[in-house]
């Protein structure tokens, strides 16, 4: 790294640059536990310098020090996926936005919040629930993802059923640009606030979010067993219809089920798919809801094989909301695919996970939550050693494996980042991505922004290679598995 540019970076930001050997490591990886060997000969995923900046005035400054050097910048925040999202590809300053954090203001007439982009969910769902407020919507990772992580990935989860995802629910941003020019954006400034969303860090750092809130209202939940899965689709389609649609969905399969039981998270499993069923409303709404359960209870026939868990282990399950990647404990490691998928088709991908986890002789777990009138955000994971490399790296291509019978049933890979880019052409048609380059050309013209992401896939990660190679990972790990 350039001598000058860490004196000027460390006169001026002090204790907060760091070049440490060791904090370069621990920011060089997030939420996937990938191996050396994959990342080392093909990525500089160690940054030469992390910073903490305190305000959009400082990374303003930062940004503008990065493209005078040439120098790449990646952003980063809760590190909470496993894309290689925050994790540079060439080096460069990495810009850690955790201390970005905090309630800026709360306009209660309008019911809006502006909140620092560092902020993770939990935090601010806390401090709106102590005013009588809530957010919209959040991730499942809440306690770890950031308000700017989440709108830079693309924002649909708990609640997103009721209110949408987070773009309808952004009024303005505030966005440093590439060349260190700090902008608000709305949905009618150029650039527009949607190109911001979903594109992963790649165009600017968002420093800040003003977002619509709801009063924080009384809630009830439902917890169904369901012994077939189509029945449950058709289930989930007629909640979903209804005139009050449900503030969230979330469903689990009788592996992940399971494997919960047997870490002691949960009772035995009855039967058949797990379906939480969240509702959010006044006293009148939540009344008026009831008749509708009341209903479904007694639709005879058209639901038989259907049973309610007790009000308890309902609201237990809605506690556990942000805890579904407990299942990890049952490792040492988890792998899998997050998929975007057809809510109607989800009954098929459930069978055909069945058979591939048949086949390769691996027990596949699935869980997710419906996040629109027609689509739902599904998890499909099995437990892994990455202690043992050479097996480790086989079981990627079972990763593969999972995102390909999504493909085949109209889903897409939910994110990109690094290692999903492989999978450009099932996410975005060809005017799209050209699209997509267009404006990365546009506002970004060096290219120094977060490099190596979403737009195209990396000479290593090239489809044709990637499929092939993933195909003969499958066979070996076949093959090796019926020889222990």
């Amino acid at each position: 790294m350039d001598k000058t540019l860490l004196t000027t970076l460390t006169e001026r930001f002090g204790k907060r640059v760091t070049t440490s050997p060791l904090d370069r490591e621990l920011y060089s990886r997030d939420l996937a536990p990938v191996p050396d060997v994959l990342v080392k000969p093909l990525f500089q995923a160690k940054a030469d310098v992390i910073v903490r900046p305190r305000s959009s005035q400082e990374i303003a400054e930062l940004m503008r020090l990065a493209s005078s050097a040439s120098m790449p910048v990646t952003p980063r925040a809760g590190g909470a996926t496993v894309f290689f999202d925050s994790v540079p590809t060439r080096g460069g300053m990495l810009i850690d936005l955790g201390l970005l954090a905090g309630v800026v203001a709360l306009d209660e007439a309008n019911m809006l919040v502006t909140v620092r982009a560092g902020t993770t969910w939990e935090d601010l769902e806390k401090n709106l629930n102590v005013r009588g407020f809530a957010c919209k919507s959040m991730p499942s990772s809440a306690p770890a993802a950031t308000v700017g992580g989440w709108f830079a990935m693309m924002g649909y989860g708990i609640g997103s059923i009721k209110y949408g995802d987070l773009l309808s629910q952004i009024r303005e941003a505030e966005v440093v640009m590439p060349d260190g020019e700090i902008r608000t954006v709305t949905a009618d400034s150029t650039p527009p606030l949607s190109w911001f969303a979903a594109s992963e860090g790649t165009l600017g750092i968002v420093t800040a979010l003003k977002m619509e809130i709801r009063k924080d209202r009384p809630m009830k939940h439902v917890l169904m067993h369901i012994a077939d899965s189509k029945q449950a689709v058709r289930i989930m389609q007629d909640l979903l219809a209804a005139p009050s649609p449900p503030y969230n969905l979330h469903f689990s399969d009788p592996h992940a089920l399971a494997a919960m039981h047997a870490l002691g998270y949960a009772p035995k499993p009855e039967h058949g798919l797990h379906l939480l069923v969240d509702y959010e409303g006044t006293e009148t709404e939540l009344r008026e809801i009831d008749t509708h359960l009341a209903t479904l209870r007694n639709a005879g026939q058209k639901h038989a094989g259907v049973s309610f868990a007790p009000a308890g282990e309902a609201e237990a399950e809605w506690q556990q909301r942000f805890s579904s990647l407990r299942l990890k404990r049952g490792g040492p490691s988890l792998l899998g695919g997050e998929l975007w998928l057809p809510v109607k088709r989800l009954a098929d991908y459930l069978a055909n996970i069945e058979t591939v986890a048949r086949r390769h002789a691996t027990p596949l777990m699935t869980y997710g939550h419906v996040v629109s009138a027609t689509h739902a955000t599904v998890m499909t994971m099995f437990y892994a050693d990455e202690r043992q490399r050479l097996h480790y790296i086989l079981d990627l291509g079972l990763v593969k494996k999972i995102q390909d019978v999504g493909a085949r049933l109209g889903g897409t890979c939910y994110g990109v980042g690094l290692w999903n880019t492989p999978y450009l052409k099932r996410l975005h048609p060809a005017a799209a991505r050209k699209r997509l380059r267009r404006r990365k050309k546009e506002i970004d013209p060096l290219g120094l922004m977060n490099p190596g992401k979403l737009y195209a896939p990396p000479l290593a990660l090239n489809p044709y290679t990637f499929h092939l190679g993933m195909e003969a990972a499958l066979l070996a790990r076949r093959v090796l598995r019926k020889k222990r």
